[in-house]
């Protein structure tokens, strides 16, 4: 019966998958920025191979996550 219980998610219906609450994209932030910042982030957008600005400005959050972290891991270390 668990063999089943494996594939019933692709039975139900076809599309994309449903998101968690938690995981659905719903609140907005404004951002403002110079045409050079801009430019930067067009820049970055084709560099990392990225569908949208929105996308491009989540992954170099993410990457700045990272590093802030590994940051204050080696400062506890100390």
């Amino acid at each position: 019966m668990a063999e089943n219980d494996r594939f019933d998610k692709f039975e139900k219906k076809n599309g994309r998958p449903v998101k968690e609450q938690e995981e659905k994209k719903t609140k907005k932030v404004l951002l403002s920025m110079t045409e050079k910042q801009h430019k930067k982030m067009l820049r970055y957008q084709k560099m990392f191979g990225k569908n949208t600005l929105t996308s491009t400005l989540e992954y170099l959050i993410e990457q700045g996550e990272e590093k802030v972290l590994e940051e204050l891991e080696s400062f506890r270390g100390r």
